[in-house]
Parts: structure tokens; C-alpha cells; sequence
């Protein structure tokens, strides 16, 4: 984990310890191993050619054990026991709740631990159980299904349709101050739309995460492309956004774990609940302004 985060810090965070218990169990295998792993650099830990030898030893037997691990939860029938589920901020804040407080009283011995993350953990190696992630193209390796599409749109505060007006069209929307999307969130078609089409001097603030362009939006400071989950009445859509290719939302989890009692009634009941939920066909699209 240190060779992959190139951090002490950050490899600690990933695995759940004590950063002073990564640092102790790295120079006691440095001392085992009578070589240096890890050059220390000011700008973290890079591996040394002693390092990068073992690496590739060290991941197989990873896979092997997280393979295991798959394996052997996949014989599980029971309905009891810890599911791992992750999701982006504004399904976790907005929607789950709701969803697993129900799911709670129907399976009580069932025990959902909620990663807040708007980054893809791996499942390949049990960083989570099961993920709602939105993409239009999910990994092969992981097993699941489509729950809806989800389009974007140019949205606004009610407060700052007052003050600006509306603007008739997309080009007109170039003309009014923006939030837009910090360097991280890039690899997402709406943001590329953004700095392709909004001049710079129109974004007056940038968020990282999608949750906070919406907040800075909805405090009215200008307008922002969002996926139509965000939706509300502070927050309101006012033009759709072409993306390409359109978001949508999957429930996924690793092959290996499919069959696994507690991962797929969980699974059934997600699915379930978002179709359920009267706000999810309104999020699928709109008619372009």
C-alpha cells in the first residue's frame, strides 16, 4: 500500500491503522530483508530495485488472499453478517438513508457499513463489498446491474434566477458566472462540457466533488453543470446538458461475491428501492430548455 499511495499517511488511512504502525512494520521488514524497500524523498516513498523486485511477488500473493477471502465468503448463505457498501456523498446523504433505515427492520442482523467516497474503490481487493457507482462503462471484472440513467443539466438557485434572469439557451449560459470543476473531477463528460464551452473568465468558484458545486451553486453564486440527482427545490435545472456518454447509475459487485446471501439480498433491495423512489424518473432526463 505504501509502494501504490507513495505516503505513510495514506497508506495508513487505506488500511485502517496507525500511521506509526506502518512505519514500525516497514523498517522491521527492511531489517528481515537486510535492504532498503523505499527511497525516502521529500516528495514521498518511492520503491528502490530491491523494492520493485519484490513488488510483483508481494501483489500476487495479495490477489491470492483477496481471491480467498472471495471465495470463501461466496459460500455464505446466512442472512447476517457485515456488507461493505460504497457510494458518492449525495446518494449516501440525499437517499440511502432513507433506503437502509427500511432495510435495517427487515434484515437486523445484517450489518451495512457506508463508504462515503466519490472515488472508485476496488472491489477486486475487498476494499468494499458491494458499490453504487455512477459510470457508463463499469469494470468487467464486476457483476450487477443498471438501475437508471442519469442526465445533467445546467442548474441555478431561486435566488440567482432573480437577480440574472434565466438564460434562453446554452450559449446564452456562457454569458453568466459559473461554478465550476476543479482538476479532479475532469474525467467526467458534464465538466469537459464546461471548460470546453464556458470562458475561464465566467467561473468565479470551483469545487472538487459534485456536492460542493452544488452547495456553492444553490448560495447563488452562479450557475453549474450536475447530474439531475441533485435536483431541488433550492437547486433547479434549467437547461439540459448533451453529455456523451450519458451517466448512469449501477449496483455492482465482484464476481466471486454474487452468490453471497446477505451481498445479494441487499442488492435486490437497493435495486428495488430505486425504482420505488418517485424521484428517480424526473432525474433520467429533461427537455432541453
Amino acid at each position: 500500500m505504501v509502494a501504490r499511495t507513495r505516503s505513510l499517511t495514506a497508506a495508513a488511512d487505506r488500511l485502517g491503522v496507525n500511521h506509526s504502525t506502518i512505519y514500525r512494520r516497514l523498517n522491521q521488514l527492511e531489517s528481515q530483508l537486510n535492504c532498503r524497500l523505499f527511497e525516502r524523498l521529500s516528495t514521498g516513498y518511492r520503491l528502490t530495485v530491491e523494492g520493485e523486485a519484490l513488488r510483483s511477488h508481494a501483489e500476487f500473493m495479495e490477489a491470492e488472499v483477496f481471491r480467498a477471502e472471495r471465495l470463501l465468503g461466496g459460500a455464505d448463505v446466512t442472512l447476517r453478517g457485515e456488507v461493505r457498501l460504497t457510494a458518492p456523498e449525495n446518494l449516501v446523504y440525499e437517499f440511502l438513508p432513507n433506503y437502509l433505515e427500511r432495510f435495517h427492520q427487515q434484515y437486523p442482523e445484517i450489518r451495512v457499513s457506508v463508504l462515503v467516497t466519490n472515488t472508485d474503490l476496488d472491489l477486486n481487493r475487498r476494499e468494499a463489498d458491494l458499490a453504487l457507482r455512477a459510470t457508463s462503462s463499469p469494470p468487467d471484472y464486476l457483476v450487477g446491474r443498471k438501475l437508471t440513467d442519469i442526465g445533467w443539466a445546467v442548474f441555478a438557485a431561486p435566488k440567482f434566477l432573480e437577480e440574472r434572469g434565466r438564460p434562453a439557451n446554452l450559449k446564452a449560459a456562457g454569458d453568466y458566472p459559473w461554478v465550476g470543476p476543479e482538476a479532479a473531477l475532469m474525467h467526467i463528460p458534464g465538466y469537459r462540457w464546461v471548460v470546453g464551452q464556458i470562458p475561464e473568465k465566467r467561473i468565479v468558484m470551483r469545487g472538487s466533488t459534485l456536492n460542493a458545486i452544488a452547495r456553492l451553486a444553490q448560495s447563488g453564486l452562479g450557475l453549474a453543470a450536475l447530474p439531475m440527482d441533485q435536483a431541488r427545490p433550492e437547486l433547479q435545472p434549467l437547461l439540459e446538458l448533451p453529455t456523451t456518454p450519458m451517466s448512469a447509475l449501477w449496483l455492482l459487485t465482484h464476481a466471486d461475491l454474487r452468490h453471497v446471501a446477505r451481498i445479494r439480498v441487499l442488492m435486490d433491495f437497493l435495486a428495488e428501492a430505486f425504482r420505488e423512489d418517485p424521484r428517480w424518473p424526473a432525474f433520467r432526463g429533461m427537455n432541453p430548455g
